[in-house]
């Protein structure tokens, strides 16, 4: 049995951390942000975005120039109700293709050198919510990769987890998985220690947190992690106080709360409750990491804010940094994201520090939430420029006095060129992605993402 550690009764808070600046990835196509998903869309090693906006309808794909700044690619504009986005190559073909959820439709895109063709895989859902994609076998043999691209979504007005099975000809079958009341979110972990993945689930309306293994026939039901959490939402497998099996963190809305559970055994037999935060209003998704890299694991959680006569107010955006105990401070880090929602925490800047991307789905954005050493990059990024890009020929770079050294890597990270020159000729190279490193005069490094398009 492991120790039941005591926390902290009340929590130090620093309001709108200076650590964190704030910028926009995308305003406009955005009413209604809500689903965001981070991916590598153009394969050059660089983390992008995937966005579902649920008033505008749409659908996205946001490139990451390396330096925390993104250009907008619109899927659809026509998914009513779009909230949850995936991708992955279904046809084999190279690039990226995606799927998402609307608010009665799971769709996919095929992407056809950037022109998408969409395809309904099933209609007249009910609240279809998280999507994602994984290989996971075949209806007669699932559990067993057979090589394509399976869809797995929440059906939250339907009460079900399920899967849509591929053929290996983007033909898809239905299979449910897993039935429970109002499904908000699932994740996976291995709760009872036999090394086989489990699954958690929180139910919203009945207030409960789930979690199913993996039985001869699918997944059954294993136990209850906690009842009367009002609201359930978020929830994360993990190992949070490092001991060696998982626990679980989750959030419940109308509770506000944000708190772990401690897998008391290593079997899953036994959670104990911790609550960690008793004031997030509108306690929404939640993820742990190291997230200041000292060895134990934060959490970081959205807080979707109290909704009064149509207006959402008190949204907030939190780090709980771990003191290795799992006494846990709350440090409030952004209050504008209005229905902040679903997150990504990755390096999207560069800079080696995590950065903290937002779905703000009340203020209509997406929103970027950056460390100062990656603030201070973004700063000089608006002084640098790269012209004309997409580059047919050759390209310029500028302020020329500012800059000590251009290298240009392909997107294998080979060097391809390395310059004191600031114009650039790149009709050599074959079309593609490549990476501007620009080593300024004051000691600073910038990277720019460039698009050759003979």
């Amino acid at each position: 049995m492991k120790k039941i550690y005591t926390f902290l009764s009340f929590f130090l808070v620093f309001v709108v951390n200076a650590q964190y600046q704030r910028s926009i990835i995308a305003n406009t196509n955005t009413a209604g942000a809500y689903g965001l998903l981070e991916k590598d869309v153009d394969g050059d090693g660089i983390i992008d975005l995937l966005g579902a906006s649920e008033i505008d309808n749409t659908v996205s794909y946001f490139i990451n120039d390396g330096s925390g700044h993104f250009t907008q690619t619109i899927i659809d504009n026509d998914l009513t109700g779009a909230r949850f986005i995936d991708g992955a190559d279904f046809d084999g073909d190279g690039d990226m293709d995606f799927a998402a959820t609307g608010s009665t439709e799971l769709v996919w895109y095929r992407n056809d050198n950037g022109t998408f063709v969409k395809t309904i895989v099933a209609s007249g859902l009910n609240d279809p919510r998280q999507v994602r994609l994984i290989d996971v076998g075949s209806l007669l043999d699932p559990g067993t990769p057979d090589g394509d691209i399976d869809i797995g979504i929440l059906k939250s007005g339907d009460n079900a987890a399920s899967l849509y099975m591929n053929d290996g000809s983007n033909n898809f079958s239905l299979l449910n998985i897993i039935s429970i009341n109002d499904p908000r979110y699932l994740h996976g972990g291995d709760f009872n220690s036999d090394g086989t993945d489990d699954l958690v689930v929180t139910s919203y309306t009945n207030n409960q947190i789930v979690w199913y293994k993996l039985g001869s026939f699918g997944f059954v039901e294993a136990g209850t992690i906690v009842t009367g959490f009002n609201g359930a939402f978020g929830v994360e497998g993990g190992d949070i106080d490092l001991d060696g099996d998982d626990d679980i963190i989750a959030t419940a809305f109308l509770d506000n709360e944000v708190a772990w559970f401690e897998n008391t055994d290593g079997t899953g037999t036994n959670f104990t409750k911790h609550t960690i935060d008793n004031n997030l209003p509108g306690a929404s998704y939640v993820h742990w990491l190291d997230i200041d890299n000292d060895g134990d694991k934060d959490i970081v959680a959205t807080g979707y804010g109290t909704t009064s006569g149509g207006s959402v107010t008190n949204s907030q955006v939190v780090i709980y940094y771990n003191d290795g105990a799992q006494n846990f401070t709350k440090t409030i880090i952004d209050t504008a994201s209005l229905g902040a929602a679903t997150f990504s925490v990755r390096d999207f800047n560069g800079d080696n520090q995590y950065d903290i991307a937002v779905a703000a789905s009340a203020s209509n954005e997406f929103v970027l939430l950056s460390q100062n050493t990656g603030a201070i990059s973004n700063q000089r990024l608006q002084t640098i420029r790269l012209y004309p890009n997409p580059v047919k020929g050759q390209f310029f770079v500028r302020p020329e006095e500012s800059i000590r050294k251009i290298q240009i890597f392909d997107i294998t990270g080979r060097q391809i060129i390395n310059t004191t020159q600031y114009q650039i000729d790149m009709q050599a190279y074959p079309n593609g992605y490549y990476l501007v490193k620009i080593s300024l005069k004051d000691g600073e490094d910038i990277t720019k993402k460039i698009l050759v398009l003979h």
